[in-house]
């Protein structure tokens, strides 16, 4: 049995996003603009970056960086790279995954949410080169604190993100969708949808 990996209008049709939703978050991807995805456990972050890769030319180098195989590369212009705790310390594997990147010069890299490397570090050192999109948990209501401290990043880090995507779960149904989608302008998050 293979894998299914979600398409845009999977998510229009399952009614976890809104056709205007999906649109901005296209032009958002062909502008090379930095996105952040929060959202509880199970919420769907890693179907909605699947979603979101759709939109991505062919033509653009895409890295994706994940821990113990969790992100199957769906088409070739997609590089994993896979990252698990081992005997080697956090910088090391950090400096591993920054060499690595900067040795692809991809077009987009998406950090799917992993504590085997220092996110921090690889954004303080990547942001200015590459557009990025960053998963993140989120437990409470206050995302950008959520966000902050789930990643490790400060305020002048997540400044450097052009949207936040806010996703939720029904705890009873189970249903996943965006709930919102924030413009982060001047350390605000400001509703666009």
């Amino acid at each position: 049995m293979g894998v299914y990996i979600f398409k845009p209008e999977d998510l229009i049709r399952y009614g976890s996003a809104r056709p205007e939703q999906m649109e901005l978050l296209k032009e958002e991807i062909l502008a090379k603009r930095d996105v952040l995805i929060a959202g509880t456990s199970r919420s769907g972050k890693t179907k909605l970056v699947e979603a979101l890769l759709h939109y991505v030319p062919e033509d653009w180098k895409v890295a994706v960086v994940t821990a113990y195989g969790e992100f199957k590369p769906f088409r070739k212009n997609i590089e994993v790279i896979d990252t698990a705790f081992d005997q080697r310390g956090t910088d090391e594997r950090t400096d591993e995954v920054i060499g690595k990147l900067k040795s692809l010069k991809p077009d987009y890299v998406v950090v799917d949410t992993l504590h085997t490397i220092s996110v921090p570090r690889v954004l303080d050192e990547l942001i200015d080169d590459y557009a990025f999109i960053v998963t993140s948990l989120a437990m409470s209501n206050d995302l950008k604190a959520e966000t902050m401290h789930w990643l490790g990043i400060y305020e002048n880090t997540f400044n450097r993100f052009d949207v936040l995507v806010e996703l939720s779960r029904d705890w009873r149904t189970g249903m996943k969708k965006i709930n919102r989608i924030y413009r982060i302008k001047d350390g605000e998050l400001i509703p666009v949808t």
